[in-house]
Formats: structure tokens, sequence, C-alpha cells
């Protein structure tokens, strides 16, 4: 009795595992988090999305059911700089320049899986799972876009403030595929040292619309998305930061020597300025007393003209005066002067005659006889007497 008790709780007990197994195996439920989606393979092959998040629900007898984040963030660059919620990191890879110069580089890039059913399920046929989508496409075309945008560009520029330019071309091919492109040796002025150099341009190829030719991978066909992207790292060969730092130090001091240059002749600029503005002021200073002088001098001599006018009419007046004195004398004694007033008249004229005498100037030395033969005395010899005689006949009307 005990015997078969013993066999049935064995045989219970493996069938209890049977059961379980087997409901693990066929469970026909299934739960979705947030963040996630899920593609559910049915027994017939048929394969459905699940987008909503749900604790429980019904997903058929053997099924199988591949979860996928909605999005995927993807790293490569140091050790030192790992994020610990990336999604799978990948140590830095070795990026080439326009020119040939090398780089270590790193980037980081968050990836947005499809949003569609349609494209959720053929990317899941494609690879199976996100990890394999990672590993095998999202890591790699994250490295060969950084090469081709570090193409378009040499190392001095990106080396002399450039990452924004690089960043542009790294975003650009992320999202929309990377750019074909031709290259061609060509004269440039050297943005450092301000010297030609031959360099090599490279330029992106165009159709005939004039539009980007560009090559197209599953990350345009499926609909995946870079919504974040940052180049963390670039770190140049030794030798080729030795160049570029002799390069950025040669033009900080032909830059230098050229501020000094300009320095000087602002320099010398301002003293020719300064002294033609004192040349400028001392020729109108002496100008300015030229002008004075000349106003000064046509002043006086407008004076001068005026004192002549005036001591001219003065004169004239004088003289008319004298002559209507003369007139009245003459009419006086015309008309009958008394013995005294005409007495008077006489001594006034007498008079004045004999200050005009005064005024003339005779000889030092003088030499007069005794008296002429008829008598005459030496004032005679003169002839004032005829003078005076004259001059009473004058006076006197006759």
């Amino acid at each position: 009795m005990k015997e078969n008790t013993k066999i049935k709780l064995i045989v219970a007990g493996l069938t209890f595992f049977v059961i379980t197994l087997f409901f693990f195996t066929v469970n026909p439920f299934a739960s979705n988090d947030a963040g996630d989606y899920q593609i559910i393979q049915k027994a017939s092959g048929d394969l459905l999305v699940q987008d909503q998040p749900k604790k429980w629900y019904w997903a058929g007898f053997f099924s199988k059911v591949t979860t996928y984040p909605r999005n995927l963030t993807v790293q490569v660059g140091p050790t030192s700089k790992k994020s610990p919620d990336t999604d799978y990191w990948e140590d830095i890879h070795t990026a080439t320049f326009a020119g040939g110069d090398k780089a270590k580089a790193g980037h980081t890039v968050k990836w947005n899986l499809p949003t569609s059913d349609e494209k959720r399920v053929a990317l899941h046929e494609e690879y199976t799972s996100y990890q394999n989508l990672m590993t095998t496409t999202l890591v790699q075309y994250q490295k060969e876009t950084f090469n081709y945008s570090a193409q378009r560009m040499e190392s001095e520029s990106h080396y002399s403030g450039g990452n924004a330019k690089l960043k542009s071309y790294f975003d650009d091919q992320l999202r929309n595929g990377h750019v074909l492109t031709k290259s061609f040796v060509d004269t440039k002025i050297d943005s450092m040292t301000g010297e030609s150099k031959s360099v090599i341009v490279v330029e992106p190829e165009l159709d005939s619309t004039g539009a980007i030719v560009r090559n197209t991978s599953d990350i345009q066909k499926y609909g995946i998305i870079p919504t974040f992207s940052s180049i963390d790292f670039v770190d140049y060969d030794p030798r080729i930061q030795q160049k570029l730092q002799d390069k950025i130090d040669a033009a900080a001091d032909k830059a230098t020597a050229k501020e000094r240059l300009i320095t000087a002749q602002q320099e010398a600029e301002t003293a020719k300025v300064e002294g033609q503005k004192l040349i400028e002021e001392t020729r109108a200073k002496e100008l300015a007393g030229k002008e004075k002088a000349v106003i000064q001098a046509e002043k006086e001599r407008a004076v001068a003209e005026k004192r002549l006018e005036q001591a001219k009419l003065d004169a004239a007046a004088e003289l008319a005066m004298k002559k209507a004195q003369a007139e009245g004398d003459k009419l006086k004694v015309a008309a009958g002067l008394t013995p005294r007033e005409k007495a008077e008249l006489e001594k006034e004229t007498a008079i004045g005659v004999a200050a005009e005498l005064a005024k003339t100037k005779f000889p030092e030395t003088m030499i007069f006889g005794g008296g002429g033969q008829d008598g005459s005395t030496p004032l005679e010899a003169l002839g004032f007497e005829a003078m005076y005689n004259l001059t009473k006949k004058m006076s006197d009307g006759n």
C-alpha cells in the first residue's frame, strides 16, 4: 500500500513538472513594459506588433515574443567616457581628415527605432533582435559617418575651431545618408599662417538637378532616426598635434607682428595728422595776423585820407573866410571908413604882412651899403617898402 502511494506521488510530481514545463513553453500570455514594443510571432508564422504597455495580454499558444526598446544609445569612445546608461559601447576608432592627417575619435548617438508596425516587422525580419541591429549596423554606421564627415575638412580647420562644422556634417549624414564626394588639389590661403599652399579639396557630388548624391542604408530604409548625437573625443596623433600647434604659434606670432605694424602705422599717421594740424594752425595764425595788419593799415590810411580831406576843407574854409573878410574890408573902405577904422585896418594888415615876412628865410650874410645913390635904405633895397606900399594900396582898394 505504501509502495503504491509512493509511486502515485512520483507520477503526480512528474506530471506537474511536465505540465508546468509545457505551460511555460507554450505560454499563451505575455507582458509589455512602457518604453518597449514587442514583435509576436504566432505558431502560424504571422508577425504582430504589441505597442501598448500591458501587464498581461493574450499572445497565443506556441507564440514567440521578441522585445525591442523604442530607442537605443550607441557609444564609441575611450573607457573613461563610457556612460553607464549606454545600450552598446565600443572602443575608439581612427578617422582620417582631408590631407591625410589621422585622429582617434569617439561619439555617442541615440537612435529611435521605427514607429510604424510595417517597418518594425520588416526590421525584425532583417535583424531578429535589437542586439544584432546594434552590433552589425548602428555602431558601424556611426563610425563610417564620422569618417565621411572628417574627410570633408582639413585637420587645421577642425583644430582651430571647426568642431561645429564637423558636427553639422556628422548630424546630416547620420539622418540623411552618406554624401558621395569628389576631391581635387587646389591652392588656398592657410587659415593659420595666411600663406598660400596646395590642399586637397573635398566637395560633394551633385546630380543633374543640383542635389547632393547620397548613399542610403538600412537606417533610412527602416526609418531609424538619430535624435541626439555628440562628438565626444578627437585625439590627433602627437606628430600631427605638434604640427598644428606650431602652425598656431606661427600664426599667433604673425598676427602679433601684424598688429604691431598696424599700430606703428596708425601712430605715424596720427603724428602726421597732428603735424599737419599744427602747420595749418600756425598758417592760420600768421594769415590772421597779416589780415589784421592789412585791416589796420587800411584803417589808418582811411583815417589819414579823411584827415587830409578835412584839412583841405578847413584850409578852403579858412581861405574863404579870409577872402570874405578882405572883401568886407574893401567894401568898408569903399563905403568910407572912419580914420580910426582905417588906421586899425592898416595896422592889422601890416602886422599880418610882417608875420608872413618873419617866416621868410634870408641869407645868413647880407652886405648893405651906406645907401644907394638915390638915398634908399637897406630895407628899401630889399623891396620891403615897396611891399608895404603895395599892401597899403590893397587895403585902400586902389
